[in-house]
């Protein structure tokens, strides 16, 4: 059996994020990222919800605005 523990306590998270642990609390106080409270005290972090976070708001590349752009002006001309 696998005793190893997944979630991470506050610090941890913090540092898996490679956040300062008073901008993490911050997050934490404004509910941004989903967390556990077991007993009510102490918060834990399962590490999918920490990647889900950090993927969450993807910016497209020069390269892919370019494409996608190229793309819709040429689907665009065929429907005209």
């Amino acid at each position: 059996m696998d005793t190893k523990r997944k979630l991470l306590n506050s610090r941890e998270a913090a540092e898996y994020l490679g956040l300062s642990l008073s901008y993490f609390r911050k997050l934490m106080m404004r509910r941004v990222i989903p967390m556990y409270k077991p007993g009510g005290k102490v918060c834990f972090f399962d590490p999918d919800d920490l990647n889900a976070y950090l993927t969450s708001i993807r910016i497209s590349s020069q390269t892919e605005i370019e494409d996608e752009a190229t793309n819709y002006l040429a689907n665009n001309k065929l429907n005209h």
